[in-house]
């Protein structure tokens, strides 16, 4: 067997990586296996199944919010308001109601992929922007294109009627 130029320190490295010489063991007998997992970012990004995607929604542009310390107390919805709202007055408001605003495309995307029709009844809002170089916020929009799912920016100033869901966070009862 070739090794090429593996060092040892590298190969200590490796068994550390798969967690240890027993986990090495149990690999090499068959009784584990190694599934190697695209980044945590696209792999949430694919099971939302979309088949248009935005260049500009990208991992750095939109890095997923970590694992808050209360987040099992806080549960994502939708928000439906009775008027058409622009992005700037809905994260306004949407805070005054009591929600909490998402802060990166994380549970949006989990949302999405466990719900996938919804976006092909409505448009549905992730609740996190970006701002461009020139000064322009956007926020991703989970959407039906021509009867395919979509995943588009839309910029602040747009306005939204109130068929659209706008994915918050909202207290567990």
């Amino acid at each position: 067997m070739k090794y090429g130029s593996l060092t040892i320190d590298q190969a200590g490295e490796l068994v550390n990586m798969l967690g240890g010489i027993d986990a090495v063991e149990a690999l090499l007998s068959g009784k584990k296996k190694v599934v190697l997992a695209e980044s945590t970012w696209r792999s949430l990004l694919n099971a939302c199944k979309q088949e248009l995607v935005n260049g500009e929604f990208t991992e750095e542009h939109y890095p997923l919010e970590p694992v808050a310390d209360d987040e099992n107390e806080w549960e994502i919805c939708e928000h439906h308001f009775n008027e058409t709202v622009t992005e700037e007055e809905a994260f306004r408001r949407l805070p005054e109601l009591g929600y909490r605003l998402l802060g990166g495309p994380r549970r949006a995307m989990e949302f999405v992929a466990k719900n996938p029709d919804l976006q092909m009844d409505h448009p549905l809002v992730v609740t996190a922007r970006w701002r461009r170089p020139k000064g322009l916020w956007y926020a991703p929009v989970f959407y039906r294109d021509d009867g395919r799912r979509s995943l588009i920016l839309d910029w602040l100033v747009v306005a939204f009627n109130p068929i659209c869901g706008w994915l918050v966070l909202r207290k567990r009862y």
